[in-house]
């Protein structure tokens, strides 16, 4: 039996990268897929595989840092899909520059995609999901939350905030049948552009990975579901690495 049959996902930036890659993974394990993304075209053509796999699933455009955006899409996915069961916060964006070079607009832009838009979803459903007594969040992290980044130190700061809000969040949620996990991924994404697009930075970045590459999307892919699933319903406020080793 698909390990997701009949449970309704939302997926944050869903329309490209591990995002994507989670949605359609999700969808072939049974799930109804809300596919979130401010790009709406992008949310819209990822929909289109689903339901062209014999998925089910709908597009929403929201920006994730508005909580009137974000709030009026929760409601609409209930009454689409009855509940939501798993949310999978994957939207981010980067903006490099060295400390030294950094503006406050750039910082603060960061902070507030990947780590108060991490908030403003999360506190979307857990109204919701107190009132059901069931719930499952796993949010996207980086080896950049634990080891620190060079050039990326408004994203490093954003998603070490992602890990202690999560961790927040499970011992605070568990009394209501909540879980709270991060996914600490390394792939080659529009996220990871800047770097692989620099033979020496990508040289020099391949060299802390002790398996010496970058994962696909898809092969993130699977954890995504597994943490999606009842096999981790033990689980919560857990940092799962899969990430060639990085963070070892």
């Amino acid at each position: 039996m698909n390990r997701l049959q009949d449970k309704v996902v939302v997926v944050t930036g869903g329309g490209r990268g591990i995002g994507r890659a989670g949605a359609l993974a999700m969808a072939a394990e049974g799930a109804a897929l809300a596919v979130l993304d401010i790009d709406g075209a992008a949310a819209g053509a990822v929909v289109a595989e689903i339901e062209e796999a014999g998925g089910r699933a709908r597009a929403w455009t929201a920006d994730v840092t508005s909580p009137e955006q974000v709030g009026a899409v929760v409601g609409e996915v209930i009454a689409w899909g009855g509940q939501v069961d798993v949310l999978v916060h994957s939207a981010g964006i980067v903006g490099p520059a060295l400390l030294k070079d950094m503006t406050l607009e750039s910082f603060e832009r960061v902070v507030a995609v990947n780590l108060t838009g991490t908030f403003v979803v999360l506190t979307a459903l857990i109204p919701h999901w107190t009132e059901l007594g069931a719930g499952k969040f796993v949010a996207l992290t980086s080896p950049a939350a634990q080891r620190g980044q060079v050039g990326g130190g408004n994203y490093a700061a954003a998603k070490a905030g992602v890990v202690a809000l999560v961790k927040t969040a499970a011992v605070e949620l568990a009394r209501y049948g909540i879980t709270a996990n991060a996914l600490l991924p390394i792939a080659a994404t529009e996220m990871s552009a800047n770097v692989r697009e620099n033979p020496k930075l990508e040289e020099k970045f391949l060299g802390l990975i002790p398996l010496r590459r970058w994962a696909t999307a898809e092969d993130i892919a699977p954890s995504l579901v597994y943490l999606a699933s009842a096999d981790s319903d033990y689980m919560t406020g857990s940092v799962l690495s899969v990430d060639g080793g990085r963070t070892i």
